[in-house]
């Protein structure tokens, strides 16, 4: 397959992928506390499409957020199972002012089942919506990225007992709360909830191990431009099925050694191609060569089987003419000794 048909087949996966899952997709990352740090790890892009560029992603903050929400000027902290909780009101259930590169997470305990809380931000004035329910994807934790045209994603589906991260990726101060986006100043907030970005780490590597075939490879990762604290190591997925990542090295002095996996509670795991193909599914390039391979062997084999019997038949054929040489041979020898008893008899 030439580059220009591997470059259409890649943006036809994409379009599929997008129609299929929708930019409101869930992006699965496990989110973890390491010693004094936050570690929220996952697919580059989710979900992880075999033979797609893509890659592992890191978000690395410190300052460990208090193990409750802060909320000031009217706004609540969670609710008990058996309260009315407060859908309708500005910052009801969470607020939180993000300077640049700021997060922001919020526990949905149990009490939010079956409930959708709407979100917004200022000064931006979008919004966006979390549904909590029992049959939703299951994840521990779920990042969603304030961007300058919105949320993404803008439609979050989560279970109960799950965390939501907001990310800022804006230059300047956003205000995300929950209730609807309505026409109000956003409020003085606490920020004993957000973490900080840990920038310029250059001594972290991820060795990259796809489970099923236990192939590894030792990755580098680069910060992202623009983005403090998130870390990226690219590569194209070939495979499908569970990831590995473990993470060594440095982090402000501190060892790491921390080991996530893919699952259906974790971060995706890579899904076949095929799986979002349409009308046609093509051959994955992992089975056009095993297929290519197995034709191989199969010419190579053949060739010895051939070669054997040229051989055979060359050795035949060989000892066809010395058995007709010593023939004549023997009938020379036998005329000349008939020659020679005719002479005496004479």
């Amino acid at each position: 397959m030439n580059y220009k048909a591997t470059r259409i087949r890649a943006v036809f996966l994409a379009l599929v992928a997008f129609a299929i899952f929708g930019s409101g997709t869930v992006l699965a990352h496990e989110g973890r506390d390491v010693g004094d740090y936050n570690f929220v790890v996952g697919f580059i892009n989710e979900p992880a499409i075999e033979g797609m560029i893509n890659g592992v992603s890191i978000r690395v903050t410190g300052s460990k957020a208090d193990d409750h929400n802060h909320m000031d000027n009217g706004a609540v902290e969670a609710m008990a199972m058996d309260s009315e909780i407060d859908l309708v009101s500005h910052g009801g259930v969470f607020v939180s002012e993000l300077a640049a590169g700021g997060q922001y997470q919020f526990k949905f305990g149990h009490e939010f089942a079956d409930l959708t809380v709407p979100f917004h931000a200022h000064p931006n004035e979008i919004a966006g919506s979390i549904m909590v329910g029992h049959d939703n994807p299951a994840a521990d934790m779920v990042m969603v990225e304030i961007h300058s045209n919105g949320f993404s994603p803008n439609m979050v589906m989560i279970q109960p007992g799950t965390t939501v991260m907001f990310m800022n990726t804006l230059t300047d101060t956003t205000v995300v709360m929950s209730g609807p986006l309505g026409e109000v100043e956003p409020v003085e907030q606490s920020h004993s909830g957000d973490r900080t970005p840990i920038s310029g780490l250059l001594d972290l590597q991820v060795e990259v191990t796809h489970i099923a075939s236990e192939v590894s490879q030792v990755m580098t990762l680069k910060e992202a431009f623009g983005d403090a604290g998130h870390y990226k190591a690219e590569f194209i997925p070939t495979s499908p099925g569970p990831y590995r990542f473990r993470f060594f090295g440095d982090v402000e002095g501190t060892q790491i050694n921390e080991t996530f996996e893919s699952s259906n509670t974790t971060f995706d795991e890579v899904t076949p191609a095929s799986d979002v193909q349409f009308p046609v599914q093509l051959a994955a390039p992992r089975e056009t060569e095993n297929a290519a391979r197995g034709a191989l062997d199969a010419a190579t084999l053949a060739g010895q089987d051939a070669s054997d019997a040229s051989n055979v038949a060359s050795t035949a054929t060989i000892l066809g003419i010395i058995a007709v040489v010593l023939g004549l041979g023997g009938l020379v020898l036998g005329g000349l000794a008939f020659q020679r008893l005719g002479s005496k008899g004479s």
